[in-house]
């Protein structure tokens, strides 16, 4: 399965398997459970999942600048490693990416298709974007999910006072599933994979990086200039970016101790909507694990979207779920670092997000181009000398206990 249906499946999946995987992944409190079991985990009969078809066709571009520790290679197992206490293999980068789709409901024989890029960008004229086609009535492929059971606790602070509200941290108990609460939610997602899905429409997609050996985005690499993406399925996108539209500039971290409570600063980035901090560590009792995020609002409204405009972002940090532009600094309360053994902790500034659309009277075709810029480092006793060149040859350890692994749900 490719780009297009995997990217379509993932919207499918997120309301499918809410009826059993969701509640972990949000924190929610297990189920009681049902009195019908099978109802509780089957779609009606009726019911055909179906993957949209792209109406007209799309260019999505992610523009993001990371510094810090390099957890992109870290993936999920490792990810998991770390905050079930063990010590992951990990180094220090700063860098940009890139990555491009385009999408389009046309099928043609032997597709091809390539992004032209400006001089400013330092990677050649062109690059070449892998295409796939699919065909109506294609089934999607799902990977299964790893279910295990958690014996512990989810531990939620908020906010960026030094000192955490009475009524923090939320705790949501991880244990209590019954075995058969249990086989149902691993039921429920292997079930998605023999549903009756269908597919409204064929189609093409094309993306980049398509490989391993996709060269790296120059670190002054700039997106500033014309662009064209031009295809056998799709037609001719040609679009500008202004400076306003670049990539975002490298967000640099700095913490400090105060009292109990750990003091995080950066500096401003300029064009950003507004910054989002947060922090994932294992608890300090066996099995626990420990969020922090700078966000005040409750945790089912703390997400961001990646297409954020500057009105959403305006009304986000009205809310108090994104920091205002002008604001530098947060702090991780002395309840949330006491209750953690060690934490990663991630700042993220978001930019205004391009959209454009083809001009009227010629083929229609839309574009999006989103910007992010987020650091990355440990905190607390025993992990700051992970931050720099030490961690890099560092041996990783076995996990000292399995939990659930939201991580392999894709």
């Amino acid at each position: 399965m490719g780009e297009r249906p995997q990217a379509l499946a993932r919207k499918a999946i997120a309301g499918a398997s809410a009826l059993a995987a969701l509640p972990l992944l949000l924190g929610l409190p297990a189920p009681a459970a049902p009195a019908k079991p099978a109802a509780a985990v089957q779609p009606a009969a009726s019911a055909k999942p179906t993957l949209k078809a792209i109406p007209i066709p799309t260019y999505q571009m992610e523009a993001i600048t990371h510094t810090g520790l390099d957890i992109k290679p870290m993936g999920g197992a490792n990810m998991m490693r770390m905050m079930l206490g063990g010590a992951p293999a990990i180094g220090t980068t700063t860098n940009r990416t890139l990555e491009l789709r385009l999408e389009s409901p046309r099928v043609v024989a032997n597709p091809t298709a390539e992004h032209r890029i400006p001089a400013g960008l330092g990677m050649g004229a062109a690059l070449p974007l892998k295409t796939l086609t699919l065909e109506k009535g294609e089934p999607p492929n799902f990977k299964e999910m790893e279910l295990v059971e958690g014996d512990g606790r989810l531990l939620l602070f908020r906010g960026c006072a030094e000192s955490a509200g009475a009524d923090q941290p939320e705790i949501v108990s991880l244990r209590g599933w019954t075995e058969e609460q249990k086989r149902q939610a691993q039921a429920a997602i292997q079930a998605l994979g023999a549903l009756p899905w269908t597919v409204d429409g064929s189609g093409t997609s094309g993306s980049w990086p398509n490989s391993d050996q996709a060269p790296p985005v120059p670190a002054q690499g700039s997106l500033v200039g014309s662009h064209g993406v031009v295809s056998t399925f799709a037609p001719e996108i040609r679009f500008q970016v202004e400076a306003s539209h670049d990539f975002l500039a490298p967000l640099t971290l700095t913490t400090a101790a105060a009292g109990g409570a750990r003091r995080l600063s950066w500096q401003a980035v300029p064009t950003a909507l507004g910054y989002q901090a947060t922090a994932t560590g294992a608890g300090q009792r066996e099995g626990d694990m420990v969020m922090w995020t700078s966000s005040e609002a409750p945790r089912n409204d703390s997400w961001v979207p990646s297409d954020l405009r500057a009105a959403d972002a305006a009304r986000l940090v009205q809310r108090q779920v994104l920091l205002p532009p002008e604001r530098t600094s947060c702090a991780i309360s002395a309840q949330a670092m006491a209750a953690m053994r060690g934490a990663m902790v991630t700042v993220t500034a978001y930019g205004d997000t391009l959209k454009l659309s083809g001009p009227q009277g010629a083929p229609a075709w839309q574009l999006s181009l989103e910007r992010r810029s987020s650091t990355t480092r440990p905190v607390g006793e025993g992990m700051e000398g992970l931050d720099g060149a030490g961690a890099a040859g560092s041996t990783p350890e076995q996990p000292k206990q399995r939990g659930f692994n939201p991580l392999r749900l894709f």
